[in-house]
């Protein structure tokens, strides 16, 4: 889409001829009369001023459709839920107004050609149509608002025109511009039918994301539209002024009303330009009161799914993908209120639609302020402030906004024309709403710790590396990486590309890690399958082959790492079967590193990557002395065969543990499966799609499949009561646990192949005694006990551990010593690798602060204190796994903020491509650094076990 269909849009859905009929008369006579033209002018001044502060937030942060996020980003959460909700009841309320207002100017149109029916017989009639419209989520298509548009230009231009032509200057009654007019009566008031005038100008920044450059099309798309209203409709409504008699025009409009303009058109141009107008009219209300519906819609739909407000209006439908609960909600609302009001002999023109459409008004214009002074608080302290867009463009935008609130809120007795306290206590409707807002905000963290922080999220826009190779530093200082594993390739791909020296140390003699068996200490066996799909696995810059299954098996992983490394030429960069035995800390930040060739070199930093699946936790079950039978860890399994004619237990259901209990199911004469809590098992299709790939919004649910936002919910109705397997009920929420990735094990408890038991009181001679007394005999016991967290080749003191994790700063840096980090150590429910490239970028970050000393202090002092909530609020199970366990979204938000408070570049699929083996010569981003492999003899060296991402080998 481009800029100017943006505008195109933006401008069509003003409605004007709707602005200029049913605005202009209320504003003329309860407003500062004939300085209407000047209140339009004040209005979009502010309006510009709060575009350039907009513009500016929407060049950091993807603008996903609601005022409310970015409130949330610069005010707060509370800030943030109050906003929506005013934001709610704000195009709630207009769409309630242009019921009214439908209503009554459809009359008048009829009651001209000689027909009198009842208003509220056409607002019965739209409230049908805008409800078929709400409950298909369908707005007016863009070609009939184009049509619509240029109509409404060319009869208003016309009338314009007619009148200059009978006026001549006449038509320009300068006392419009007058202080005594501009002051003389409720400039509040007549702002607040400007402002309205100007509601939906907003949606240029929407529609600006779906264009090729939205940081560059969201400002000029505000500001041309902004600009282009705000022109039409100065000319257009000081024209109509004139038409009317100039300072005599507020008399006649307090006589015409709503019928001002069509009398000025009969006037001037007869019966063809009147009718005309009419039917324009008519046609323009409905399709602003299709778009306000909508908005509403979309708005409660959004409270709804954020579990801010009752969940079923965060419910589409299965067919139309709409929003049809909330859509049903507003219709509900605009029935009632007009339907009351209407039957209680409110007029619907003067009352109810200038009552109404006045708070919906009011409500925006806050929103509105509130977004601007979030704005200004965004920019806070952030190294790309600009003092113009970033400070003195959102104040002022702040402050009018606030100033024109306050007038017209102060003033609302003027406005609705009535001395009936309740009618003038509309506008503390807002204070209310805010108020229901923040306790649904308070309400939501006490009871859903994880939805709250996940609540009105934002993401900051791509921001790539536009640096050219020499705009980076010359790095002189050299670094050791320790491990060849994923994320050990991962450091070595941006090592390359900003150009840092580094040696690599890998102890097997290729790529693969975990997943290639044929490598001493590997926990591969032969049914092993990623428990993340295709759809989001993957390395940055190159995603897995689409004729890959939906979970590739172990195989073709091995085989895709490898390619990975072709792919980048990394070959050249690692010295393989050569390992890493110590390294030490030493004066001046650096380390001393002994290969196990005994080789001795020094490094200016330690990168350590080496894998978390490579040392079994191998626990010691009360009695297994007396036991007769087999004992062993799952590291050493391989394939099902080995249970064949034997009694097998197993203990422990991560994911490889009930992978196993599979096989034992399938071939072993009896197979059991024990577990010590209650679990939840997820299945790896939701109707007939990869569970995460959906979830993640990867691919979109088949028509008619609606997925719930609560996922225990979902859970429970697809896997149902597993306490009818003889396992025990769920003992946790479903994001409070490692995802176990398996429902095949329900498959083999269903039909006996696979018998559940509780946790082992201890072992016999020739079986076991579980906690719940009951006995077996058995021949064999594997432990799916998981494995510890180790690098053998560091001084275990040089970190504090908790549980058997160190525990880094980020789960990154060691809080200890400033040049060492760490690269996968850390658990989540996601695949992996896209998510280490994201934490190499800290590690970018640093080494690039301690080679230019830019900010570096600042680096070491986040390093010391800064103690961030990775979770969430969510309260994990209670075991070593999850004593580092990180939640996902809140965990990638950090990162994404850390790299923009240091500007430093995201990470793409197009990142790295001048580092690929078949990239053009010459587009390499940074020199090549010297390969460990380059001068063996000369090179520091270093090596140990491989990496990869989880503590289950099937975890990615």
């Amino acid at each position: 889409m481009s800029t100017r269909r943006v505008v195109f849009l933006v401008i069509a859905a003003a409605a004007p001829m709707a602005a200029i009929s049913g605005n202009a008369p209320l504003a003329l006579v309860r407003g500062n009369g004939i300085s209407l033209p000047a209140a339009y002018i004040l209005a979009a001044a502010v309006l510009l001023c709060f575009a350039v502060g907009y513009s500016a937030m929407s060049s950091r942060v993807v603008n996903d459709g609601a005022f409310y996020v970015f409130v949330a980003r610069g005010l707060g959460k509370q800030a943030g839920v109050a906003t929506a909700y005013i934001a709610a009841l704000g195009y709630l309320s207009l769409a309630v107004g242009m019921a009214a207002v439908f209503g009554y100017f459809t009359s008048l149109v009829f009651a001209q050609s000689g027909v009198d029916v009842p208003w509220g017989v056409f607002t019965a009639a739209g409230v049908v149509v805008v409800a078929a419209f709400g409950h298909r989520s369908a707005d007016v298509s863009a070609r009939f608002l184009g049509i619509l548009m240029a109509l409404e230009f060319a009869v208003l231009l016309v009338l314009d025109v007619l009148v200059v032509g009978h006026k001549g200057g006449a038509a320009f009654p300068a006392e419009s511009f007058s202080a005594g007019q501009l002051f003389g009566g409720s400039l509040g008031i007549a702002l607040m039918f400007a402002f309205t005038s100007f509601v939906g100008f907003e949606s240029a920044a929407l529609y600006g994301e779906e264009t090729g450059d939205p940081v560059r099309s969201i400002p000029r798309a505000l500001y041309i539209s902004v600009t282009s209203i705000a022109v039409f409709y100065v000319l257009t409504a000081w024209i109509v002024i004139g038409g009317a008699g100039g300072t005599a025009a507020p008399e006649r409009a307090r006589k015409d009303l709503g019928n001002l303009v069509f009398t000025l058109a009969q006037q001037y141009g007869g019966t063809v330009l009147l009718d005309a107008c009419a039917v324009l009219l008519c046609m323009s209300v409905l399709a602003s009161w299709i778009a306000l519906h909508n908005a509403a819609s979309r708005y409660l739909f959004a409270l709804g799914w954020e579990q801010v407000a009752p969940r079923a209006l965060g419910r589409y439908h299965p067919v139309h993908q709409s929003p049809h609960i909330g859509s049903t909600v507003v219709t509900a609302v605009t029935v009632g209120v007009v339907g009351v009001m209407g039957l209680a002999g409110a007029d619907p023109y003067e009352t109810i639609a200038a009552a109404v459409v006045g708070l919906g008004t009011l409500s925006i214009v806050l929103v509105q302020a509130c977004t601007a002074l979030a704005v200004a608080l965004f920019f806070r302290g952030r190294g790309d402030r600009r003092p113009f867009s970033g400070v003195v463009a959102p104040v002022v935008g702040a402050l009018g906004l606030g100033t024109a609130f306050v007038l017209a809120s102060t003033n609302y007795e003027t406005l609705t024309g009535s001395d009936n306290v309740i009618v003038n206590a509309v506008p503390l409707l807002i204070a209310v709403t805010a108020a229901a807002g923040v306790a649904a905000a308070l309400r939501l963290r006490s009871r859903r710790p994880l939805a709250y922080t996940q609540l009105a999220g934002t993401k900051n826009r791509h921001r790539p590396d536009r640096r050219t190779p020499d705009e980076r530093p010359a790095y002189t200082r050299r670094y050791c990486v320790v491990g060849a594993g994923p994320s050990g390739m991962i450091m070595a791909r941006n090592l390359l590309r900003e150009g840092v020296p580094f040696d690599w140390y890998e102890r097997s003699p290729d790529f693969g890690g975990i997943w290639d068996p044929d490598f001493a200490g590997s926990p591969m066996y032969d049914s092993c399958h990623f428990i993340s799909s295709k759809y989001t696995s993957g390395f940055y810059g190159a995603p897995m082959p689409a004729h890959f299954p939906d979970y590739p098996r172990w195989r073709e992983i091995r085989d895709y790492i490898r390619d990975f490394g072709r792919q980048y030429d990394l070959h050249r960069h690692v010295r393989f079967s050569t390992e890493v035995t110590s390294a030490e800390p030493i004066a001046d930040d650096r380390w001393r590193v002994t290969l196990s060739d005994g080789t001795v070199r020094e490094y200016d930093g330690l990168v350590c990557c080496p894998g978390v699946t490579w040392h079994p936790n191998e626990v010691t079950l009360p009695g297994q002395e007396v036991f007769r039978g087999t004992i062993r860890h799952s590291v050493t399994f391989r394939d099902g065969l080995e249970f064949r004619g034997k009694r097998v237990l197993i203990v422990g259901a991560g994911n490889s543990g009930v992978d196993i209990a599979c096989d034992a199911a399938r071939h072993a004469e009896t197979a059991y499966l024990s577990v010590r809590r209650g679990y939840r098992f997820v299945p790896k299709h939701v109707a007939g799609l990869p569970t995460d790939a959906l979830l993640t919004g990867k691919l979109d649910p088949p028509k008619g499949v609606v997925l719930s936002s609560d996922v225990n919910a979902m859970l429970d109705s697809l896997v149902g009561d597993l306490t009818r397997f003889g396992l025990p009920a769920p003992d946790h929420d479903a994001l409070s646990s490692h995802p176990i990735m398996n429902t095949q094990v329900l498959h083999h408890l269903a039909h006996g192949d696979l018998v559940a038991r509780p946790d082992i009181a201890r072992l016999t001679e020739t079986g076991v005694v579980f906690a719940d007394g009951s006995e077996a005999e058995v021949d064999e016991i594997l432990l799916a006990t998981g494995y510890e967290y180790r690098m053998p080749f560091l001084d275990q003191g040089l970190l504090e551990w908790k549980h058997g994790h160190p525990q880094l700063y980020l789960n990154v840096f060691s809080r200890e010593l400033d040049s060492l980090y760490v690269l996968g150590f850390v658990e989540f429910a996601d695949a992996a690798y896209k998510r280490f490239d994201e934490m190499a970028q800290l590690i970018m970050i640093d080494i690039n602060a301690r080679e230019t000393g830019v900010r570096k202090d600042e680096l070491a002092g986040l390093k010391r204190t800064d103690t961030p909530d990775l979770r969430g609020g969510v309260k994990y199970v209670d075991s070593p796994r999850h004593t580092n366990y990180v939640e996902r979204s809140t965990y990638m938000a950090y990162l994404a903020q850390f790299r923009d408070r240091f500007g430093w570049h995201d990470v793409d699929d197009h990142t790295y491509d001048g580092l690929r083996a078949d990239a053009p010569a010459g587009t390499s981003p940074a020199s090549p650094a010297s390969p460990a492999s380059s001068d063996s003899s000369t090179s520091p060296t270093s090596s140990n076990r491989t990496s990869e991402p989880p503590k289950e080998p099937t975890h990615v």
